[in-house]
């Protein structure tokens, strides 16, 4: 396994340490059981801080690819057998309750009930389109995701740069910052590719009332120049001091419970740990669609909008 990332990329550094380890454990050079370096001695091997590889391993932890245990055993490669026989436990319970209940409150045996299911649930989904949203920054991805899934009856899927291949044939959806990129990583599919303009989520606002001063925290000094750009644009005539703080170590700009608000970039603050983002000072800054664009889109792209939930007695949504 090689251990070297590249801290110029927009990749996060957690992620590319992650996707490493995927590797590895693909092609078998980290076999189940075995036990990937503590989080300090790896932090020195790949030359970044501690909280990077605890992101970095936490993410697998999700995926089901380690496990994360206290005491010598550490955190080592999954046992896939064992995770599948739970797996396989869960899904007969929750198939139990669904036949029981099944029975209870329609009188469905399990053959009308698989019936009913087979018919209804492709019908529904089918009709639903598949869109691929493209972002450098895994969560950043995730978030556009939810934006256009909100709006549209589409099943839209995270498919960040990370992973180095294009998407499957379908709706391809990035923001113009990434152009160049995919003019580069994928020419003969940019003529189909729909690029769409971000901004700072306006919600920010609210949170930065009568703030004189706020520290924008990035890896890269280029693009910590185009954020505050961004924000003071979004700040518009509010005499809003904007600040940044270009570090490898962003949990390092909070050790005071004092001073200004830290808005923290999409794909630093996905390397944040929890006990980092719930400091009084740490703030999202979240990136958004511009809405008139993502409307247009969905139009000329015949996307059916989502239902607006339909109002409660009393006026309320």
């Amino acid at each position: 396994m090689i251990l070297s990332i590249d801290p110029d990329s927009p990749i996060p550094l957690y992620h590319q340490i992650a996707q490493a380890l995927r590797a590895a454990i693909a092609a078998g050079e980290l076999a189940p059981g075995d036990a990937l370096q503590p989080m300090r001695q790896a932090a020195e091997k790949w030359g970044v801080n501690i909280h990077t590889v605890r992101h970095a391993y936490a993410a697998l932890a999700r995926e089901g690819l380690v496990e994360r245990n206290r005491g010598p055993r550490g955190t080592r490669i999954a046992e896939h057998d064992r995770g599948n026989a739970s797996r396989a436990g869960e899904i007969d319970a929750f198939l139990d309750r669904v036949r029981r209940e099944a029975a209870e409150r329609f009188g469905m045996g399990s053959r009308s009930l698989a019936a009913a299911l087979l018919e209804a649930a492709p019908a529904r989904e089918a009709d639903r389109p598949t869109v691929y949203v493209v972002e450098c920054s895994e969560w950043q991805c995730a978030s556009h995701t939810r934006e256009i899934a909100a709006r549209f009856r589409v099943h839209a899927r995270p498919w960040p740069l990370a992973l180095e291949t294009e998407p499957p044939e379908g709706p391809v959806i990035s923001t113009y910052f990434h152009y160049n990129d995919l003019r580069r990583m994928w020419p003969r599919r940019l003529g189909r590719i729909r690029f769409l303009t971000i901004y700072p989520d306006p919600a920010l606002l609210e949170r930065l009332d009568r703030v004189s001063r706020v520290i924008v925290c990035e890896h890269d000094p280029a693009t910590a120049g185009v954020v505050a750009a961004d924000l003071t644009a979004l700040c518009g005539s509010r005499q809003t001091r904007i600040d940044s703080r270009v570090t490898g170590d962003p949990a390092a700009v909070l050790r005071s419970r004092r001073g200004p608000p830290v808005l923290f970039t999409p794909r630093v603050w996905a390397s944040l740990p929890e006990a980092v983002r719930v400091h009084p000072r740490a703030l999202e800054l979240r990136y958004v669609f511009d809405p008139a664009e993502l409307q247009a889109l969905g139009g000329a792209m015949g996307w059916e909008p989502v239902a607006a939930p339909k109002p409660t007695p009393g006026g309320r949504q």
